[in-house]
């Protein structure tokens, strides 16, 4: 059995990849912040006892270095995908798209995973 996570796990495709991952036999660990996901999105996987969820934003490091601590590979699907208003409201875009990006690769070095899907 595998151990995967899924950031934006409560997103359309994240939410389809864990129920996918759970059909496999595998545990998945799901994370989001309910920014853009929808928490129905889960309620078969909350039903099944090989996952488990994060309610957390990327942003915070140390919870996330904790978390990768757990698994073997990581399919990144967490980002503002509304970049209409970035041109007034850049700091969003550059947080949940580029700095979220880096804080999950620099977890994912400092828990030695190898595996990354965007």
């Amino acid at each position: 059995m595998k151990t995967y996570i899924v950031t934006g796990a409560a997103g359309f495709i994240g939410s389809n990849l864990v129920d996918r991952l759970l059909l496999g036999g595998n545990k998945v660990i799901g994370i989001d912040n309910f920014s853009t996901g929808r928490i129905e999105f889960l309620d078969n996987a909350f039903k099944n006892s090989l996952f488990s969820f994060y309610e957390i934003d990327l942003l915070n490091f140390e919870k996330l270095k904790k978390i990768m601590r757990n698994a073997e590979s990581v399919f990144h699907f967490a980002a503002n995908a509304d970049v209409r208003f970035g041109i007034n409201y850049p700091k969003k875009d550059i947080e949940q798209n580029i700095l979220v990006t880096s804080n999950i690769l620099e977890a994912m070095r400092y828990s030695n995973l190898k595996k990354i899907i965007f």
